[in-house]
């Protein structure tokens, strides 16, 4: 049986007061395991809620794990490493459950070129644009905020000009995924 933990969150500043609520859930991928990813960062916890809590805050922190009062917070790159894992004490291992579905959101964009009316924002609304026809064109975009990507589909024109995307190399964090 899988545990799951569902997190609701009231987050409150002090210099302006408001709510901003989101849900997080963490799954065990490994129950009562020997081996634990490597941690970014060790805090004091009381149970796996407390630690799933202070997972959710840090937008880096891919999982979990509880083991005598310490939250061991873990990052995507140290789960999927081979070489990231540690001989533990028995414990649970937790993971976010990312949801392959989600849109991220952009906060701003920007490109090489433009054709008229051809601004960047045209390339994530969900029309299909272009740039100008030069050599190495290109097109940026922020995250509104730290995300875990795991996938980018990218749609292209099916009018007149599906030749234009080709050629190219995707990029996520300066690594290239694609080309």
């Amino acid at each position: 049986m899988m545990k799951l933990i569902l997190l609701l969150l009231l987050c409150y500043t002090l210099k302006i007061s408001f709510a901003m609520t989101f849900h997080l859930q963490f799954k065990v991928v490994k129950l009562r395991s020997n081996s634990t990813p490597v941690a970014m960062e060790t805090l004091r916890g009381r149970d796996s809620m407390n630690c799933a809590t202070l997972c959710a805050l840090r937008p880096t922190c891919f999982g979990f794990s509880w083991l005598q009062g310490l939250c061991r917070l873990f990052d995507w790159l140290a789960f999927s490493s081979t070489d990231g894992w540690q001989v533990s004490e028995s414990c649970d291992v937790y993971t976010r459950i990312v949801d392959s579905q989600t849109r991220l959101r952009f906060g701003s964009c920007s490109q090489s070129s433009t054709t008229t009316p051809g601004v960047c924002g045209l390339a994530i609304d969900g029309n299909r644009n272009q740039a100008e026809n030069n050599p190495f064109e290109w097109w940026e975009g922020q995250l509104a905020a730290p995300s875990f990507v795991s996938y980018v589909t990218i749609y292209n024109r099916q009018d007149c000009c599906r030749r234009r995307l080709n050629k190219f190399s995707l990029q996520v964090d300066g690594v290239k995924c694609n080309r």
